[in-house]
């Protein structure tokens, strides 16, 4: 097969890869008018769960899942703990509070905290190019976050704290992300993922259990699971696969410039299907953060 055809079956892949992901904080929203937040959570955990263990145990990996399981099972709870289980419910909690477009940027905004991160605890070093995305990260957040508002309102209003849990979320995702590098020497993507949602299920679980009505689940409407099965299986499970065959015929560089374009796409779908407010500080915000990213990935 020629490169270019290569090359094109890349690009379809990353593009409805990105276009779920970015709708997702749309999806989120609309769901979160009919399902509590951690219900949301934890059903879009469990059903994304039985996709990737399916698809697992359909590649045979049952040794190395043996393996990672005796030998860093607390470590693997760690990641579920992080990265799904936290990771989703301030995600989800954030955006009942904020804008799903602002809650896209904030939460896209991880790679300055990973940055920050693998320096402190994995010695990677920092350049210079790295040093001024990291302040473009930051002044992209205060901008979008603070300016133009009125400072004792602000404090008080549900969008400040949903902006926050937004960028709380981003922060777990870095830590999960710094977490997976040296793991993901020892064991595959899918399995390290697969293994995560399965204890982050668990975790979430309990959070329904304590402190939502887990039977809620059972009143649901058909477009409530219908949210579900696009949010569990298309956005955590069906995107995965499609994110790791790009990766598998194309160069990581080209693959992590599609990423800038998930906030961007999901600001825009924010405004066209929720009619959600974008300002000036909104563009020049997003402006920064992106250009942030930008340089930190270069």
């Amino acid at each position: 097969m020629g490169s270019s055809m290569i090359s094109k079956k890349g690009i379809i892949a990353l593009s409805v890869t990105v276009f779920i992901w970015a709708s997702t904080f749309t999806v989120i929203k609309i769901g979160l008018e009919r399902i509590t937040p951690l219900n949301l959570s934890f059903v879009r955990s469990i059903l994304a769960t039985f996709f990737l263990l399916g698809w697992l145990l359909l590649k045979g990996n049952q040794q190395e899942i043996a393996r990672a399981l005796k030998f860093h099972l607390g470590y693997i709870i760690g990641l579920g703990v992080v990265g799904v289980a936290l990771f989703n419910i301030f995600q989800n909690i954030g955006i009942g509070l904020t804008s799903s477009g602002i809650a896209s940027l904030l939460v896209a905004s991880n790679p300055v905290f990973i940055l920050i991160l693998a320096a402190s605890f994995l010695g990677e070093k920092i350049t210079k190019s790295k040093a001024a995305g990291i302040v473009l990260g930051f002044v992209g957040i205060i901008i979008v976050t603070f300016l133009g508002k009125n400072m004792a309102l602000l404090l008080r209003s549900g969008s400040f704290w949903g902006n926050i849990l937004a960028l709380l979320s981003a922060v777990c995702w870095a830590v999960y992300s710094v977490m997976n590098k040296s793991a993901l020497k020892r064991y595959s993507p899918l399995i390290l993922t697969a293994l995560a949602y399965v204890f982050g299920s668990l975790i979430l679980f309990f959070f329904c259990f304590t402190f939502e009505d887990v039977s809620l689940i059972f009143q649901w409407s058909l477009s409530s699971w219908l949210i579900l099965l696009y949010l569990g299986i298309l956005a955590s499970g069906v995107t995965f696969y499609l994110w790791n065959y790009a990766l598998s015929i194309m160069e990581a560089s080209r693959v992590s410039v599609f990423i800038f374009l998930i906030p961007v796409l999901a600001i825009l779908l924010g405004k066209v299907i929720l009619n959600e407010t974008i300002t000036g500080f909104t563009f020049l915000g997003t402006a920064l953060v992106l250009s942030g990213i930008y340089l930190m990935e270069r």
